[in-house]
Formats: structure tokens, C-alpha cells, sequence
């Protein structure tokens, strides 16, 4: 059963997640803060290189089941998953910060 799906980040993890996610059937919106990154997806264009993975975008755009945004409220509202795939915060000695919130 198809999903609606949202990825935040539109880098090497959050693209190619959400490419691969629509191609298993699913309706996915990646969604990104950087506007340039989602013109240039919107114009056919990859920001990043990843074998294979422009004919991957160009077929599951055809097909409606990968769209780009910069609405993150609007992706949120309509999803039932949420993908995050954006840069992992990092203290003064490159360790991972991880924030907890109680």
C-alpha cells in the first residue's frame, strides 16, 4: 500500500531517500529550505551527483509521485511519514550533538 511521504533535506541522503521511496510506489514531496535547490529540482536539474539517480527523478516525476517544496507545513499536513534527512549538528570536536527534549 502507497504512502505519502515527506523528506526534509534534499542533499545526498534526503534525494536519494525520497527518489527511491517514490519508486517503490509511494507519493513523496522532498522538501528543503534552500530555494535554489528546489527551482533547480523543479527545472529537471539534480543538485548533487548520484549514479542513475536523474532518470529516477525524471521517471517518478512523470509518473506524479515525487514533487519538491519549500513548504514544510503544507508536506507535513498531508503526509503519514516523515522522513529527515539533513546534516547532523556537530559539537566544537566534531562529535554529533544529539538534542533530547524531555
Amino acid at each position: 500500500m502507497s504512502k505519502k511521504i515527506a523528506v526534509i533535506g534534499t542533499g545526498y541522503v534526503g534525494l536519494v531517500t525520497g527518489t527511491g521511496l517514490a519508486d517503490f510506489g509511494n507519493q513523496v514531496v522532498c522538501v528543503d529550505v534552500q530555494q535554489d535547490k528546489i527551482d533547480m529540482l523543479n527545472h529537471g536539474q539534480i543538485p548533487i551527483y548520484e549514479p542513475g539517480l536523474k532518470e529516477l527523478i525524471d521517471k517518478n516525476v512523470r509518473e506524479q509521485r515525487l514533487s519538491f517544496s519549500t513548504d514544510i507545513d503544507s508536506a507535513l499536513g498531508e503526509c503519514e511519514v516523515v522522513f529527515i534527512g539533513v546534516g547532523t549538528p556537530s559539537g566544537e570536536n566534531g562529535e554529533a550533538l544529539f538534542i533530547r527534549k524531555m
